[in-house]
């Protein structure tokens, strides 16, 4: 069976959530850049741009622009509000 699009998102934002946990620890490239893409790809489904979105892309610019790992924990908070707006969706279905 195909995985639907909210499973996509929820494993994106799995992805994320480990990225920015090796941020919090300490800036690196390799996670940063990585963070950026996972956040271009969830742009994809969240096109109305809601809060938490915009919160999210926002403190993952600062972290990479600033290479300031004390960010990673801001986009953290809001990429979990997603990950629960999400599951809610799916559990309304």
């Amino acid at each position: 069976m195909a995985r639907g699009p909210y499973e996509r998102v929820l494993e994106t934002l799995e992805d994320l959530d480990a990225r920015l946990a090796g941020l919090e620890v300490g800036y690196n490239e390799t996670n940063a850049t990585a963070a950026e893409d996972l956040v271009a790809k969830l742009g994809e489904f969240f096109e109305s741009d809601p809060d938490h979105y915009v919160a999210l892309r926002e403190a993952v610019d600062r972290l990479v622009e600033t290479e300031d790992s004390t960010h990673a924990a801001t986009a953290k908070e809001h990429a979990d509000a997603l990950r629960d707006r999400v599951e809610a969706q799916i559990d309304e279905e």
